[in-house]
């Protein structure tokens, strides 16, 4: 039984033997690195300019005169209030000093007037559209062809109001002097109301 045993484990060792010599002859091969995928580099993307029409050219013009007198040419005036002076007039009676242009002339004007305390204009009008800003004393203001103190609304000093051109209007200064500023496009001029008789009938 031992015989056996040994001859049995002598041929399973001869059989393995000579399964296995194969592999066991061949040589050893390492395996193959596998080579490093590198990752791909983004290419930039080169845009082309955008083409755009050409733009036309302007038609040149020849400047053209304004009809009035333009801001370039407007003279540099400079009135200080101790420069402003009125004219000497007869007592009561209404002084004007021009400060910029003239009003019996074509273009813009600037004139300050003071009206006496206590005096009132007769009924007038103006040919040309005019503002008005009171810078001191109450300027009673009304408009008609005949003088009504009932009519006449009171004008503190920083008023504002307009004199429309062929509108018969009136001032009365009824608690102290009083100086307007009048601007407006001449040329200019007054055309006094007739004063009305009584008894007469105006058609």
């Amino acid at each position: 039984m031992k015989q056996l045993s040994l001859s049995t484990a002598i041929i399973i060792a001869i059989v393995s033997v000579f399964l296995f010599s194969g592999q066991l002859a061949r040589p050893y091969v390492p395996p193959s690195p596998q080579p490093r995928v590198q990752p791909q580099q983004r290419q930039p993307v080169q845009r082309q300019p955008v083409q755009r029409p050409p733009t036309p050219a302007r038609p040149q013009t020849a400047p053209t005169k304004p009809a009035t007198l333009a801001a370039t040419e407007m003279p540099s005036l400079f009135w200080l209030p101790e420069d402003i002076r009125f004219p000497e007039m007869p007592p009561g009676a209404s002084r004007t000093i021009p400060l910029f242009g003239d009003s019996k002339n074509e273009g813009l004007y600037v004139t300050r007037t003071l009206i006496p305390k206590g005096s009132q204009t007769i009924p007038h009008s103006h040919p040309d559209s005019r503002t008005v800003t009171v810078l001191s004393g109450v300027c009673y203001y009304g408009r008609g062809e005949e003088f009504d103190e009932s009519r006449t609304i009171p004008m503190p000093p920083g008023s504002f109001f307009t004199e429309p051109a062929g509108v018969p209007h009136f001032i009365w200064a009824k608690d102290g002097d009083v100086i307007v500023q009048t601007t407006s496009i001449g040329p200019s001029g007054t055309q006094m109301v007739p004063v009305r008789q009584p008894g007469n009938v105006r058609n």
